[in-house]
């Protein structure tokens, strides 16, 4: 008989098909099981909610807004104090919430993250990730599943991240971001100025299918968006207008640049400032030296610049 543990599984799906019950029924079956998964339907379709669910599945509707909105949602229907956020294309090991659960008692602060198993690649396992260029692209560290305890890292991605519920819902949950992509990017540089942990658990396992095509049509307009706030909340200067300049050759750039400067950044951004524990140089420098390098110091040679390779032991 399965254990349970004090876990809501939050899962944010629009238009999974068949991939959703997958996923609902590879976390059922693992050893502890969630006291409860909770399903956000962000607006789907296609049917894919509308089946008889196993009682500790809780099924919310919203509009079709995107990810960061879903998982804020579900965070605030959770009923437990662990929440982990899991994508609706997912397998879990049986043994995969034993880690987590460990890092999180060990560092209550600290977003933490599983290895991931690219599922049409199995021989290819990430745990962590970091920055790769200045539209926070983000690559995963390859890491040995044999790896013990928890190990330091530069992004958790949120295909799956775990944290405690109650500091995720004081921290304001994921940003204001519409579409997909990059509330993780922004979650994880809030998390480090702020001084908390960003963990990868190497002996926690989660299969992810990475699909080659949307199963909608992408916006680019919200992703791009994603960024540019992403850019105003966290850099300034030269970064920020490397950032920038990256974006502008976009053609919707100019849309996407005036929807995100009409919105109340500037004193969200002020407040991180002058309320950071770790500073946003810091961490390039550790974690993503190649996307934002540091400015050159006058008589010191650009050899000099130390990089980071990848996940760090504790």
């Amino acid at each position: 008989m399965s254990l349970s543990a004090p876990v809501s599984v939050v899962i944010s799906s629009f238009q999974e098909g068949a991939a959703l019950a997958e996923t609902v029924s590879s976390v059922s079956r693992a050893n502890p099981v969630p006291r409860e998964i909770v399903i956000v339907d962000d607006g789907s379709t296609d049917g894919s909610t509308e089946r008889a669910w196993p009682l500790r599945v809780t099924v919310v509707r919203q509009q079709h807004i995107g990810i960061a909105a879903a998982r804020n949602r579900g965070a605030c229907e959770a009923t437990q104090p662990t929440l982990v956020f899991l994508d609706a294309h997912c397998t879990v090991d049986d043994l995969w919430l034993e880690p987590i659960l460990h890092a999180l008692t060990e560092d209550p602060d600290a977003l933490v993250g599983p290895a991931v198993r690219d599922a049409d690649h199995p021989r290819y396992v990430g745990c962590g990730a970091q920055i790769v260029d200045t539209l926070f692209t983000y690559r995963w560290c390859q890491v040995a599943t044999t790896e013990r305890g928890a190990v330091d890292v530069g992004l958790v991605p949120g295909g799956c991240l775990a944290v405690r519920r109650d500091r995720f819902l004081r921290s304001g949950g994921f940003g204001p971001f519409t579409g997909f992509g990059i509330e993780d990017v922004e979650l994880g540089l809030r998390w480090w100025r702020a001084g908390y942990p960003l963990l990868g658990a190497p002996g926690s396992v989660v299969t992810h299918r990475f699909r080659a095509r949307p199963r909608q049509r992408p916006d680019h307009q919200a992703w791009l968006q994603n960024i540019l706030r992403t850019a105003l909340l966290h850099l300034s200067g030269e970064q920020l207008r490397a950032c920038v300049t990256a974006c502008a050759r976009f053609w919707y750039f100019s849309t996407a640049i005036a929807t995100v400067l009409s919105e109340p950044w500037m004193a969200t951004h002020r407040r991180m400032s002058d309320t950071e524990v770790r500073t946003v140089a810091a961490y390039f420098d550790q974690w993503a030296p190649r996307a934002f390098p540091p400015p050159p110091i006058a008589g010191s040679p650009s050899s000099a610049r130390r990089e980071s390779t990848g996940f760090r032991r504790r």
